[in-house]
């Protein structure tokens, strides 16, 4: 297993073993998530339609059974799938993304906006390499403050002061209110006029919504996002990762046939035929987002007694040296879904975390038709899907359920992200 790094986009800063670095900054114009195998969009395609007409119910497709085996213990799956430690992520493809605004002195270098995907990739990074750069950073104005179209936070910001900001959070800056916009019009005015030496970073759910509400997109210019993983990306990452990680060997086996799946690693190795199927299926129901690919990784990761394994599988694995973890094969993953489930109000719900970047529940009550009851149940509901979830008193989506979220939305004609 080896070293982190990869997906593709500019050809420039090339690592020593020849790959790009892991983290890149591509224009939000050439993003296009990845694509999963042919056999796999059919067959998702066929199920969507069987499960729309069935109202939710999954049909039998004849798929082998589900393999029925343990959790692995949790030292073991921080060995082997190890939480990242996203405000620490490596800087250099991101800084050549930025290379022009970086580079330009500060007086004339304007505005630069990064839009990032859900559940925030480049946000906690750049928050700290900020503040190690003595940036400005700018606090997002509290709801009381954006209600309120406050003078006093747009007051307080050094617009004029010719010293670098960043604005880390773009979506806490207005609410979906009547007049929850007010104060982010006034924000894009001064922006306009005075030309401050700004990094803007917004998720990717708020920025079509004020493209369209209050045209910043005339202002801010156009936006750069990372580029997204694809199967080689997550490869190198997630194989990579564990070897980093764990102090012994892990390999990785498909738990339907034994077939190494992230093989132990090389900096120069790519993905087997069988290793690029799971990987490109994983890259495509994620949409490249390396957050949301590792949580769903991690829930496939397994344990078994040899009993629950076919002896085909256990004779391969004979060899392995160190751990020996099992893959829940793609078709047999049991992820969220919302279709035949989800009601259509339970959109508006669902699409104000996400513009939002997550909520208090008091401030969904405020900005939603419903009362505390009917919002409670719906919330109740849709974690029990295993869609939402809260920290502390902020309810936003889950990192597995995000696909199934967007996938409602966009079949429920709300205006969805490009990422």
């Amino acid at each position: 297993m080896s070293q982190s790094t990869t997906p593709k986009t500019d050809k420039t800063d090339q690592q020593a073993d020849g790959k790009p670095p892991l983290w890149e900054l591509i224009p939000l114009a050439e993003f296009k998530p990845p694509s999963s195998p042919a056999p796999e969009a059919v067959r998702s395609g066929l199920h969507d339609l069987w499960r729309r007409l069935r109202g939710g119910e999954t049909a039998n497709n004849g798929a082998e059974p589900d393999v029925e085996m343990e959790r692995p213990s949790q030292r073991l799956l921080d060995w082997a799938a190890p939480e990242p430690d996203w405000a620490a992520t490596e800087l250099a493809g991101l800084e050549t993304g930025l290379s022009g605004w970086l580079d330009s002195e500060a007086a004339s270098v304007g505005v630069q906006t990064i839009v990032d995907p859900p559940m925030g990739l480049v946000r906690e990074r750049l928050e700290r390499w900020a503040a190690e750069q003595d940036y400005f950073i700018i606090t997002p104005p509290t709801p009381e403050q954006i209600i309120a179209d406050s003078d006093e936070w747009l007051g307080a910001l050094p617009l004029d002061g010719g010293q670098r900001l960043l604005l880390p959070r773009l979506e806490r800056s207005f609410l979906r209110h009547h007049n929850g916009l007010d104060l982010l019009r006034r924000l894009l005015d001064r922006i306009d006029r005075l030309d401050p030496p700004l990094l803007v970073l917004c998720q990717s759910w708020a920025w079509p919504y004020l493209c369209q509400a209050v045209q910043f997109d005339a202002v801010l210019g156009a936006p750069r996002t990372p580029a997204p993983f694809g199967d080689e990306a997550l490869h190198r990452w997630l194989g990579g990762s564990a070897q980093d990680a764990s102090p012994h060997p892990v390999v990785f086996r498909e738990a339907s046939n034994g077939k190494t799946l992230l093989e132990p690693f090389a900096p120069d190795s790519s993905p087997s035929s069988t290793a690029s199927a799971y990987l490109k299926n994983l890259a495509a129901r994620s949409r490249g987002n390396p957050r949301v690919a590792w949580n769903i990784w991690r829930s496939a990761l397994l344990a078994s007694k040899d009993r629950s394994v076919e002896k085909e599988a256990q004779e391969e694995a004979k060899e392995d040296v160190g751990y020996t973890l099992w893959v829940r094969p793609w078709e047999q993953m049991h992820l969220p879904d919302l279709a035949g489930s989800a009601k259509s109000l339970d959109g508006m719900l669902l699409y104000t975390l996400l513009l939002h970047g997550g909520l208090a529940r008091h401030l969904l009550t405020d900005l939603l038709p419903f009362s505390p009851g009917q919002l409670l149940e719906r919330l109740h509901r849709l974690r029990v899907a295993g869609v939402v979830e809260e920290s502390g008193d902020v309810w936003g989506p889950t990192p597995v359920g995000y696909p199934a979220i967007r996938r409602f939305l966009e079949e429920e004609g709300f205006l969805v992200d490009a990422l």
